[in-house]
This record gives structure tokens, C-alpha cells and sequence, in this order.
């Protein structure tokens, strides 16, 4: 998705830009070794959330920032709590370990200590030949 030239800049340490891709992808990588599946959250008004993931049977957002930026996002989702069904969000970036009522925020380098444990899905067997009569029936 970045334009020609972009591997070379970032191995010479011209990171500009591209800090913030570089650390989502960072955890991106930790949640794929943690077995969890990646979700992401968009509205049409703006409103998005980097990662979503279950912890101790609650969702939880995880917003990402390179550097002390805010997340707006994450304080319009923490204000409708009930809206969402979120009761904390954590935020790494460029920062000490802290929090804010519900906002936890954590360094970046301490993604990899996310207390998750691998996501299992179990869907019951689909009869698909029921399946495809039952919507030949209804398109007739």
C-alpha cells in the first residue's frame, strides 16, 4: 500500500509517516503469534478502533499510537460505554504505564505482554443440502 522507495527510507531510518503502519503492524504480528484472529472496528462518521480482542470474556479495544498522539476514538467510545458494550480500552504509544479511569495506557514495547489466550471459534456443521433447498424454495 506505500509508494516505491518506502522499504529503502524505512531501513535507513527514515521513518516519518510510516511510524504509526510500523507499530500497528507491530501488533498485528504479537496478536497473530497469540493465535487471535485481527478485528477492526470503522464507522462511517470517523470513529475507528485499531484491534479488538477478547480478554477474560470482554471486548476490548486496543488502540496504537507511534508517539504521545491522542485517541479520540477511544475517549467517544469510553463515553458511550453502554453504546459499545466496552468497559476498558488499552492504548500503547509513546508513554509510561498508566491510567485513566477506564483507559489503560502501556509503552509499546509492552504488546507482547497481552494475557490473551488463543481464540477458539466452534461452529456446529451447516447441512448445506438443507441449506440450498430450503433457499430454492424461497426463490421460486
Amino acid at each position: 500500500m506505500l509508494g516505491p522507495g518506502t522499504r529503502a527510507d524505512i531501513l535507513q531510518g527514515n521513518l516519518g509517516g510510516f511510524k504509526g503502519a510500523i507499530y500497528e503492524n507491530l501488533m498485528a504480528d504479537t496478536l497473530h503469534k497469540k493465535q487471535q484472529s485481527l478485528y477492526y472496528f470503522q464507522k462511517d462518521s470517523g470513529l475507528e478502533l485499531d484491534f479488538l480482542v477478547r480478554m477474560k470474556g470482554e471486548c476490548v479495544p486496543l488502540e496504537v499510537k507511534a508517539r504521545t498522539a491522542q485517541a479520540k476514538s477511544a475517549q467517544t467510545v469510553l463515553k458511550h460505554a453502554d453504546k459499545y458494550q466496552v468497559k476498558q480500552i488499552i492504548k500503547f504509544g509513546d508513554f509510561n504505564v498508566g491510567r485513566e479511569r477506564q483507559l489503560l495506557t502501556l509503552p509499546n514495547y509492552m504488546q507482547f505482554l497481552l494475557d490473551l489466550e488463543p481464540e477458539e471459534i466452534v461452529l456446529e456443521p451447516i447441512d448445506v443440502d438443507a441449506v440450498n433447498a430450503l433457499a430454492r424454495e424461497i426463490l421460486q
